[in-house]
């Protein structure tokens, strides 16, 4: 077995958010870009199940706004019996619900591509895991009450801006079809690991979709809008969309399951014996059912132990104690298996926008005496 530690299943929200390590330094992301504020987090961060604030991942398209709580409404409109206005104590006083959901970004891991691809190149720190707190977003949508013929829910965010060149300035928008908005489990938060929402992650309120990639999560909301058409807009049908085997593209939305090894990392040489391979396993809304090692370049393959909690939206700690069979230079590789029998594919379907990039990664180590 190995030695590693890991929160323990079972234990209360608030005894795990008091158990993970903060970094004292809030600037200790990766950064990938500065305007907008994009980071990643470091593979430090990945040995807590949960993330600590600060080191979980920033991916923002625009300016962060820059919101008054005492100035601010959510406004509930469109194919709806009738117009809302709320506030955030009106929104507090909705049930609180509180889940443990883990976010990647779209394009992490998309340096891995080859041939390259255009956007942020992120390694593999654009992805983290928080317990959020908010109110489910069908109790805020039953306040204005969802009309008939109701296809999709619009969520507007302050922030705003031109997405990319010649394109005019616009706010971030983003829909949800019906169903995934009345999801009990779809929520809007406004407490990250027990902490009010911090502003880089969408103070006061964001839409919290689990499972799906973190662009559906819209920040700092300002607007809902139920519509009984399908919303075609900049983020929905120019960006965070992936070509289909036919070349047609379809709309990012579901995490793919995926796994990588957090240690020992890309170039360690380790001593003979026993070695920890461990790492971490995820995929968009189910558990992670297994996690299979390969420390031959993918000949064989071999159960690790997973470890820690298993939640449905949060990813998986596992572990694997390998014992070289002689020095020499070895490629370690994992690959996850979801509750669905989903299994991580050993090749990312290569894309033009360079998104879900989920492929099998291969670590490459040296074994001395």
């Amino acid at each position: 077995m190995c030695n590693c530690t890991c929160i323990r299943a079972g234990l209360s929200v608030s005894t795990q958010v008091a158990q993970i390590r903060p970094d004292d330094n809030p600037k200790s992301l990766v950064t990938i870009e500065r305007e907008p504020m994009i980071g990643e987090a470091p593979q430090r961060a990945f040995d807590n199940w949960l993330t600590p604030n600060p080191l979980f991942y920033v991916r923002n398209h625009f300016d962060i706004p820059d919101i008054h709580c005492s100035e601010w409404r959510l406004r509930i409109d469109g194919v709806v019996s009738r117009n809302s206005e709320l506030t955030l104590d009106e929104l507090k006083e909705l049930p609180r619900v509180t889940l443990p959901i883990t976010m990647e970004c779209a394009g992490n891991n998309r340096s891995d591509l080859d041939p390259p691809a255009p956007g942020n190149q992120f390694q593999n720190g654009a992805v983290s895991t928080a317990y959020w707190a908010g109110v489910r977003l069908k109790d805020v949508l039953a306040i204005s009450g969802i009309g008939d013929g109701a296809e999709e829910v619009l969520f507007e965010g302050h922030d705003h801006g031109s997405p990319a060149p010649g394109e005019p300035e616009m706010p971030y928008l983003r829909s949800l079809p019906i169903d995934v908005a009345m999801h009990p489990d779809t929520l809007l938060v406004y407490e990250m690991n027990g902490q009010a929402l911090p502003k880089e992650h969408g103070h006061p309120i964001r839409l919290m979709v689990p499972g799906w990639y973190g662009m559906a999560s819209v920040k700092w909301l300002k607007r809902i809008t139920v519509l009984d058409m399908n919303y075609e807009g900049f983020f929905q049908t120019d960006r965070y969309i992936i070509e289909d085997e036919t070349g047609s593209t379809v709309p990012l939305t579901n995490i793919g399951v995926k796994s990588v090894i957090g240690s020992p990392s890309e170039g360690d040489t380790v001593r003979m014996g026993k070695v920890c391979v461990k790492g971490t396993a995820w995929s968009g809304g189910e558990r992670i059912a297994a996690v299979e090692v390969s420390c031959d370049g993918g000949e064989t393959w071999t159960r690790a132990d997973v470890v820690g909690p298993s939640e449905r939206y949060a990813w998986q700690h596992w572990h694997y104690s390998w014992t070289p069979p002689a020095p020499g230079e070895y490629s370690l590789m994992s690959r996850a298996i979801d509750a669905r029998g989903k299994v991580q594919p050993m090749k990312t379907h290569w894309n033009r926008l360079g998104y879900m990039v989920n492929g099998v990664r291969s670590v490459t180590v040296s074994v001395r005496a």
